[in-house]
């Protein structure tokens, strides 16, 4: 029997909130239904991550249908840049902040994506800007959390 990569995927993502769980139930607040703390929304993660990679998992065992090429090497070495991207992104958001970090590394991404499809530079700025302040207001007003204002700033 050959392996497939949606199994691969669907037990990765299984084996990730596996991790994921070991992780939060580590933290030392209490976990209950009138206040479920900082555990609620990484656990909530959790079973998505466990579903949807049984789930990937049984698909793809019950499909007889033949796999296609998955990537290109330009598909990889995209990946891999995205990778290096966002390693850069948290190392610098530590030093400049979310609000300058954020903006940087979304325009960067979606120009990476971006090439070979219709989209302008006016368009990748205001997705950039968007996006960064929906996070912002979600995290800072609808969840009344921090995020990081940089070294430099803070």
């Amino acid at each position: 029997m050959k392996i497939k990569r949606d199994q691969i995927t669907g037990l990765a993502l299984i084996l990730i909130g596996i991790i994921i769980a070991v992780m939060v139930n580590q933290f030392k607040v209490p976990f209950s239904v009138s206040y479920p703390g900082p555990k609620a929304l990484p656990m909530i993660a959790v079973a998505g991550f466990v579903i949807c990679g049984a789930g990937i998992f049984i698909e793809s065992t019950k499909s007889t249908k033949e796999e296609q090429v998955f990537l290109l090497k330009e598909g990889w070495i995209r990946v891999l840049i995205s990778m290096v991207i966002l390693a850069v992104y948290i190392f610098a958001m530590k030093f400049v902040g979310y609000l300058i970090a954020t903006p940087v590394a979304c325009y960067i991404l979606t120009t990476l994506y971006a090439k070979g499809s219709n989209t302008t530079l006016k368009g990748r700025l205001l997705y950039t800007v968007i996006l960064t302040l929906a996070v912002y207001v979600i995290y800072v007003f609808a969840f009344g959390l921090g995020l990081p204002s940089g070294e430099l700033f803070g």
